[in-house]
């Protein structure tokens, strides 16, 4: 646009970006998002921050510079950070991962184009295409909602997916997935996208496509296949599908705060320049080990919380009481950080919080899950274990067990267990036969 513009108007647009930019700049040493790593305000406003400076640079270099020296200091520690998330998820889920997601694509695309710096080996970046498929329920328009989602994507993902098809994978999987999830858009109701959202990503996507990869499924797609994330502490099956009578979805979540490799790099500080949680922000977070949803032939029965107050029991995960230590819903508790509109990782115990899958397999259409989740939970409940297994013996039925331990002089006397749907209500229909309850 910028030959179409006259002199004026240039001048006009120019002088905003700086405007904004220089804020921007002075912000980003007072606010969260300046220190908070892996967070989706961090990684969109510093891409904003480098944009202007990348605009202003030939008529105020030292400005620009200084401007550039703060992104690319955050955005390579960003780089080096996701290197170590092996399995290409983010801890912010699918909504908010898409929206940081694409925020770090154009960061690494930028990079190499103006710095010469070149991430298209980055762990992280190769995996990240299974963050996409793998959480895609049958019919290509809804994700899994674990953590704060809106049923499927803020930002994307067909930017983000022919991104790392032309850079990264070059194998035309990123070219049809992205072909898939536009054709099956929703054109009304919850899973459409918002005015502010859906145009956004539409340039880079233009801007990135390669044409000449020809667009097919990633390898031993049409069969529901189970897959894991090692790192987030989820397990999908049945995702990336046509909707069908037969293809069941099935998800369970039993991870650490953050991630695995955050967590660890918190308690264990193999780096001088993270400052423990202060330097990430889950709160975007649910309290969620253990948890699991479950769409019998692709239609959601037991669903997640999606986007709202952090209560364990709309993630499906148990509750206990009386619990001395119970901040909402008393005498009930639930999983460390519950209760407020954010996920609390601060205070007391929240930011050991950990869950642990056990056992992931699948034989035929046959899935073992199971999780411990005992240190999700206050010690004041003095559990010994919270141990949740899944069994799918078919696509229509799904066995849920859960096994409780207790020591001696644990307060709990109680437990309960609450099955979230936003679709549909669950009824309770007494079992009747030979015309006797």
């Amino acid at each position: 646009l910028y030959p179409l513009l006259d002199r004026d108007r240039r001048k006009k647009y120019f002088k905003k970006i700086e405007t904004i930019s220089s804020e921007m700049y002075e912000y980003s040493k007072v606010r969260s998002w300046g220190k908070q790593f892996l967070h989706n305000h961090q990684t969109t406003n510093m891409l904003a921050l480098l944009i202007g400076a990348l605009v202003v640079e030939e008529y105020k270099s030292n400005q620009a510079n200084m401007w550039k020296q703060i992104v690319v200091d955050v955005l390579e520690k960003t780089m080096f950070l996701l290197n170590h998330v092996v399995d290409g998820s983010l801890d912010e889920g699918v909504a908010y991962g898409s929206y940081t997601a694409k925020s770090v694509t154009q960061y690494v695309f930028l990079a190499k184009r103006h710095f010469g710096i070149n991430h298209y080996e980055n762990n992280w970046l190769k995996m990240h295409f299974w963050f996409y498929y793998s959480t895609l329920l049958p019919g290509y328009q809804r994700t899994v909602g674990i953590a704060d989602s809106n049923y499927n994507w803020f930002y994307g993902p067909e930017s983000q997916l022919v991104f790392l098809d032309t850079f990264i994978l070059k194998n035309g999987a990123g070219n049809w997935l992205a072909g898939q999830i536009r054709r099956h858009r929703p054109k009304d109701g919850p899973m459409v996208q918002s005015v502010a959202q859906r145009w956004s990503t539409l340039h880079t996507e233009y801007l990135w496509y390669n044409p000449e990869l020809p667009s097919h499924p990633p390898s031993g797609h049409g069969t529901p296949k189970m897959h894991i994330f090692p790192n987030w502490g989820v397990v999908t099956y049945g995702a990336g599908l046509p909707h069908t009578q037969t293809n069941t979805f099935l998800s369970f979540k039993s991870g650490r705060l953050g991630g695995r490799a955050v967590y660890d790099i918190v308690h264990f500080q193999p780096y001088s320049w993270i400052d423990g949680w202060r330097s990430f922000n889950p709160g975007h977070e649910h309290p969620d080990q253990n948890s699991f949803t479950f769409a019998p032939n692709g239609q959601v029965f037991v669903s997640e919380a999606l986007y709202g107050p952090k209560f364990s029991h709309l993630n499906n995960v148990l509750v206990f009481a009386p619990s001395p230590t119970s901040q909402c819903n008393k005498p009930w508790e639930g999983q460390l950080g519950e209760c407020s509109q954010w996920l609390k990782w601060t205070g007391d115990e929240s930011g050991d919080a950990a869950g642990e899958i056990i056992t992931a397999s699948q034989q035929g259409e046959s899935v073992f899950i199971s999780g411990e989740a005992v240190a999700a939970y206050s010690s004041s409940m003095k559990l010994k274990s919270v141990y949740r297994c899944l069994l799918l013996l078919n696509h229509q039925t799904l066995l849920v067990l859960d096994h409780i331990e207790k020591q001696e002089e644990s307060p709990i006397s109680l437990v309960s267990a609450f099955y979230h749907n936003l679709d549909i209500d669950f009824k309770y229909v007494p079992f009747r036969f030979v015309n006797k309850f």
